[in-house]
């Protein structure tokens, strides 16, 4: 993976709104905390994408969504997410 980290934060919510990641990115990579919701991201204010939960919390993983966004929104309330993202 080339490339540095430009955002990381492990507790956003529905409540922090839109999150601007203040670089491009070549990558974005999100883990849903939640053990029976998936959350719903939306990605430059156009993608919206689907991270599904995991009931184990011994097998969660991030998903990685390639690709350059600059912000990002947690669309699904009552959810956390951890994000990081490669630019």
């Amino acid at each position: 993976m080339n490339g540095s980290l430009v955002y990381s934060n492990t507790a956003i919510t529905s409540l922090n709104g839109v999150i601007n990641f203040n670089h491009h990115t070549s990558c974005v990579y999100i883990l849903n905390t939640d053990v029976t919701l998936d959350a719903t991201i939306k990605l430059n204010n156009i993608y919206s994408i689907n991270i599904p939960h995991t009931p184990n919390q011994a097998t969660r993983a991030y998903v990685k969504i390639p690709g350059d966004y600059t912000q990002m929104e947690v669309l699904t309330a009552n959810i956390t997410v951890s994000v990081f993202a490669i630019g």
